[in-house]
């Protein structure tokens, strides 16, 4: 499956972010490229990739292996984490994370039941069978990239309809409420301290069903924060059974 979103900020482009997710048997692959695009190219030229394997089971993603590489400038951060039924085993940071004095260390509390950003935003239509259309909005996840740890829970909004060819048509929407927990997660104690419920940062995310892998994924994102709305959209998608993540 590949899905191309754009990405843009107060209306102004900002990026484009490419989706690939394979399911083989009782494993996923899914990897995330993006890079700055339109104008912003003239002052960033930010890039990367951050991929996810892990299984596949009655709907449910579980990584082993997290990656994230990304590039601005001279300046690059890498991350590669290792995982055992949500639990870290192994991590490696280059550069090491540096924290400033309001912000929370990473500790080894912050490193069990947790899933990575990417295999977060999958979800197997296996996994709500029986359940209301809401349940894809039924869940709270611990999360964690290497730089950052954060709680998230869904809340459902409502429903929708999508004409994307591919997708199954209706669509379910979600509101995430983010609860920064440790890491480098902004601005210190101001954003420890923000509410989960505060309308400092809105984020809403409308999931449409695939057709073939009968797998959720992003429609649309819509956040609302300090500095203005940032919006990321779904312009294409695609899905084929015989082709496999070896062959991209």
């Amino acid at each position: 499956m590949r899905a191309s979103y754009a990405v843009s900020f107060a209306g102004v482009p900002l990026a484009n972010v490419t989706l690939h997710v394979a399911l083989r048997g009782s494993t996923y692959a899914a990897q995330v490229d993006y890079q700055v695009s339109g104008a912003m190219r003239l002052l960033s030229n930010s890039a990367g990739m951050a991929s996810s394997n892990g299984t596949h089971k009655a709907g449910h993603f579980v990584p082993t292996e997290f990656d994230l590489d990304h590039r601005s400038g001279s300046s690059r951060q890498k991350v590669k984490l290792g995982m055992t039924d949500g639990v870290v085993k192994t991590m490696v940071v280059d550069p090491p994370l540096a924290l400033d004095s309001n912000q929370t260390p990473i500790e080894p509390k912050h490193l069990v039941a947790i899933a990575d950003p990417l295999s977060a935003l999958l979800m197997g239509a296996a996994k709500i069978e029986g359940r209301a259309q809401g349940g894809v909005c039924d869940r709270a996840l611990s999360i964690f990239d290497g730089l950052r740890r954060y709680d998230v829970k869904f809340e459902h909004q409502g429903t929708g309809t999508t004409a994307q060819k591919g997708l199954g048509g209706s669509t379910t929407i979600c509101r995430a409420v983010f609860k920064p927990v440790a890491g480098r997660i902004g601005e210190g104690d101001r954003a420890r301290s923000s509410s989960p419920n505060s309308n400092v940062d809105q984020i809403t995310i409308t999931f449409g069903r695939t057709s073939m892998m009968d797998l959720y994924i992003p429609v649309s994102i819509q956040a609302q924060t300090r500095l203005g709305a940032v919006s990321v959209l779904l312009t294409a998608f695609s899905a084929d059974s015989a082709r496999s993540a070896a062959s991209r």
